[in-house]
């Protein structure tokens, strides 16, 4: 379509295209912001880590310099994909966050996994800050976010989540809204997480007894998954050991352990009697942590 022009012959300059504004480009990030970029909308992205906001570029999200760059993007909604509950709150509310540096309302999609209090009070000190931070955790780690397939879990204000909806269709397999609470989102993702830790550690070690009769891991795998012992790790059981067999920091087994770490963390302050589940981290810790120095041993002989 050709620009309109204006009586002295000047052309009009078009309003700007409404943007998405995409806080932290990793592991997770970086394939959600790509999808939305491939269901046609424009997505403007910052991360702290230079590489990460190339390879964000060459997938077409636009680099923004900064945070006050990033919010003068014509930036209608913002998506924060951050590591730590600390470090939202820091981004939202900081000295020169985001509450600090808008000029208008916004919607904030926060799609960090945390314990639940912590986004109840993080909410109540948006919205005192004329931003409406929505609770939407998900699911399905760095495989369902590069295939749009994550279980998306929604939590908030009803008017700001039917503004967003149309922006989450694309991350993920269903969006699941489970009421108007921020941290009830939380709640379901800490669930999901318990159960997935404990499943990872009965395949390990059901693994290994079908080993002690000789068996090897291919066809056990076939079978049961055919069976009532099926399960998302078992499914995907080369990539879940994978994470801990081929250590890398920073990455998904972190994640993942942060995401337990929250959990007991969250049990133990409600006083909840879980013993499955404390004996399931102390396990995985044990599992983990070995990857993790046997990592450092290599990296350090060559």
């Amino acid at each position: 379509m050709a620009a309109s022009s204006e009586p002295d012959g000047s052309v009009a300059s078009l309003p700007p295209t409404p943007a998405i504004g995409w806080i932290g480009l990793g592991e997770m990030g970086l394939p959600m912001a790509t999808n939305l970029v491939a269901a046609g909308n424009r997505v403007v992205g910052l991360d702290r880590e230079p590489a990460r906001v190339e390879a964000a570029s060459r997938a077409g999200v636009e680099a923004a310099g900064s945070l006050p760059a990033l919010l003068g993007e014509d930036v209608t909604v913002l998506v924060t994909m951050l590591r730590t509950g600390v470090q939202t709150a820091e981004l939202l509310l900081g000295p020169e966050g985001v509450a600090a540096i808008a000029t208008r309302p916004l919607d904030v999609v926060m799609m960090s996994t945390m314990d639940p209090p912590s986004v109840e009070r993080l909410a109540r000190e948006c919205a005192e800050r004329d931003l409406t931070l929505l609770d939407v955790p998900v699911s399905g780690g760095v495989r369902g976010a590069e295939a749009g397939s994550l279980s998306i879990m929604a939590s908030g204000d009803p008017a700001a989540l039917a503004r967003v909806r149309p922006l989450l269709e694309p991350l993920g397999a269903r969006v699941h809204q489970l009421g108007e609470q921020p941290g009830a989102s939380q709640a379901a993702k800490l669930a999901n997480q318990v159960m997935m830790a404990t499943s990872i550690a009965g395949t390990y070690e059901a693994l290994a007894l079908a080993g002690d009769y000789g068996l090897e891991p291919e066809p056990v795998i076939a079978a049961v998954l055919d069976g009532t012992g099926a399960s998302w790790p078992l499914a995907h059981w080369d990539w879940m050991r994978s994470l801990w067999e081929e250590y890398e920091p920073e990455g998904a087994l972190d994640i993942l352990d942060k995401d337990l770490k929250a959990v007991i963390a969250a049990v133990r302050e409600r006083g909840a009697d879980l013993p499955v589940t404390e004996a399931t981290f102390a396990r995985l810790t044990e599992l983990w942590d070995g990857a993790r120095t046997a990592a450092a041993e290599r990296r350090a002989a060559g």
